[in-house]
């Protein structure tokens, strides 16, 4: 029951809250401009809030921990909020630079390693034990994994529905790993935002009547690198090692790629350009439709893999 309030939840909070969000950032112009590197040909209002304000309504809502709901709900808006400030500069026509992105991120990690959500050990796809880590150690792989999902998904938002989907199609993934592995907590999160990414959806899809920008992109981002730390590596088998990396084999492939392939020639990591995946798929001929289809395709895959391995694992 409580698995069908928190998808159903989600999806209604989020759901009712969209228009309203949408007509504020009319209101304040806040606004995805178009530009050379874009696909999108006018204005398209921001409104990640919806998903912000809806997930983190439903966790307080949900019978989780305490400090760890605490640091979900935190460490989220403090994500949120920088890519809110990043979406608010980028609609007056300006860019913020990457340095107060990071270091707001990175605070964000800190906020959920700090309320008990963190890696504390990390299977050995080898020799089959474990390797436990010292609290340093534990601390820098929280970090970077969190701040490093948290990027991903944003970096795959460059087309209508196509970073929201994906969230949907991990979410729903690591949903079936926390059932089987007995987490109901990490399953009741898992399915929130399976339900706030449905709802979204409704307006993202192809084609878009609003985009979810950085803010919305930096919250889903953050919570699901949350519950695959809470979730998957909290097994003690292969499981822990291998399903949250296959999981977000997309676009963590993706994002590798586009890292060598911008210092292979010369240009910053940081700066977007049109040179993803999804743009390629674009160039050879598909629409925007078609892209993001294909696209959910290659998730839907690499997530199959990852429950195949998850099952092999525990036979």
């Amino acid at each position: 029951m409580l698995n069908f309030i928190s998808l159903v939840g989600a999806f209604v909070v989020v759901s009712a809250l969209m228009p309203r969000v949408y007509n504020l950032s009319v209101r304040h112009c806040l606004a995805d401009q178009p530009c050379h590197r874009k696909v999108h040909e006018r204005p398209m209002p921001f409104v990640g809030a919806a998903l912000w304000l809806g997930v983190s309504l439903m966790l307080f809502a949900l019978p989780l921990d305490r400090s760890v709901a605490l640091g979900l709900t935190l460490g989220g808006t403090i994500a949120f909020a920088v890519g809110l400030a990043d979406d608010w500069v980028k609609s007056r026509g300006g860019d913020l630079a990457a340095a107060p992105k990071l270091v707001g991120q990175l605070f964000a990690a800190l906020v959920l390693y700090w309320a008990g959500v963190q890696v504390e050990f990390l299977s050995n796809p080898f020799s089959g034990g474990l390797v436990y880590l010292s609290p340093t150690m534990s601390l820098v792989v929280t970090v970077v994994w969190v701040v490093a999902v948290t990027n991903i998904i944003n970096f795959m938002d460059g087309l209508d529905g196509l970073a929201c989907g994906i969230v949907n199609i991990a979410a729903l993934t690591m949903a079936f790993i926390a059932y089987f592995m007995g987490q109901p907590a990490t399953m009741l999160v898992s399915l929130a935002l399976v339900g706030a990414t449905l709802a979204f959806l409704r307006y993202n899809f192809n084609p878009a009547k609003a985009f979810m920008g950085d803010g919305g992109a930096y919250f889903l981002g953050f919570v699901l690198a949350a519950v695959s730390v809470e979730g998957a590596f909290k097994s003690a088998t292969l499981v822990g090692l291998l399903v949250p990396i296959l999981v977000l084999g997309l676009p963590i492939g993706d994002t590798v790629y586009n890292i060598f392939r911008r210092l292979q020639n010369g240009k910053p990591v940081h700066v977007a350009d049109r040179g993803h995946t999804h743009h390629r798929l674009l160039q050879a001929g598909l629409s925007q439709k078609q892209t993001v289809l294909v696209m959910y395709l290659i998730s839907i895959c690499f997530s199959l893999t990852a429950l195949v391995v998850m099952f092999a694992s525990r036979w």
